[in-house]
């Protein structure tokens, strides 16, 4: 039995611990939230409530075989990005050095730090500081990476994230009457929760763990259009439209307030290093799934 230390435990964490669990690791979980630790708690899960970044939870976790930290932001705010993501990953390298944490360790990030490139194809190595959004995302990256060279260090850039209780396209679809707020003329990058889990355990199953930075998104980006129509199809709706003054949601924007960024990214890099492919490939299959079953 491994032990196993996953820093936030959100949407995805959760997951993973359940997933790792049914495998028969012991799990330690650092999450900011009450209810979370206390449901944690009752699922066998060896809990410490606290923040990523004040560091209280260093002595706590010893003896640890891998670690994820997948924390989500404090806040909305750019102050909340920092905190978590920068002042976070400076926590956590620091953990490592003081317990000699020598096992694998992946850090989840987003393929927010791509800009736009016109609907061309993107990999790891296009990454330009097009907001302060983008630059703390890439500063948090290298900061993870920077940690003791004995630990297998993996940055897995999550494409959005959707799956069981998380099907927010489809559901503002339903509210839509037929017309979408803001634009449909871009692709879509997403990852199903199942694809996500995978990406992990296949990393850490991987006797030659590949250090670097990896994009995980499912295999076919889809223009937005494309989707919410082949989504409403298989929910029985009819045509939709999209209305570009009527914005509505901040998903249909980019974070810093222009058009949305209109980007295909490759997950090649990834499904060759680690001989994976997502079950899910792509968001259609994916979201089809969810609202027939």
């Amino acid at each position: 039995m491994k032990t196993g230390l996953i820093l936030g435990c959100g949407y995805v964490g959760r997951a993973l611990a359940s997933s790792r669990r049914s495998c028969g690791d012991h799990i330690l979980a650092v999450t900011r939230n009450a209810d979370t630790a206390n449901e944690l708690t009752s699922e066998g899960v060896e809990v410490f409530q606290g923040t990523l970044q004040d560091g209280e939870w260093h002595d706590w976790a010893r003896e640890v075989d891998w670690v994820v930290n997948c924390v989500s932001s404090a806040g909305a705010g750019l102050a909340g990005y920092r905190l978590s993501y920068v002042d976070g990953n400076r926590s956590l390298i620091d953990w490592m050095e003081k317990s000699r944490f020598a096992g694998p360790a992946i850090y989840t990030s987003s393929v927010s730090v791509y800009p736009d490139s016109q609907g061309g194809w993107v990999g790891e190595s296009n990454t330009r500081p097009h907001s302060e959004r983008a630059e703390i995302m890439l500063e948090a990256e290298e900061i993870f990476l920077s940690g003791p060279p004995t630990v297998a260090k993996v940055v897995l850039r999550l494409g959005g994230i959707y799956g069981p209780g998380r099907s927010f396209l489809a559901n503002r679809i339903r509210e839509a009457n037929g017309v979408m707020p803001g634009y449909g003329d871009y692709y879509l990058n997403l990852i199903r929760l199942e694809d996500i889990v995978s990406a992990v355990e296949t990393v850490f199953k991987t006797s030659s763990c590949q250090q670097g930075v990896f994009n995980v998104v499912d295999d076919q980006p889809m223009l937005k259009s494309e989707l919410v129509s082949g989504l409403a199809s298989v929910m029985g709706l009819g045509r939709m439209t999209f209305d570009p003054s009527s914005v509505g949601h901040r998903s249909s924007r980019r974070l810093d307030g222009e058009r949305p960024a209109n980007r295909r990214i490759s997950n090649k890099v990834f499904k060759e290093s680690f001989d994976w492919s997502p079950r899910f490939p792509d968001g259609l299959s994916g979201m089809a799934q969810l609202v027939s079953s």
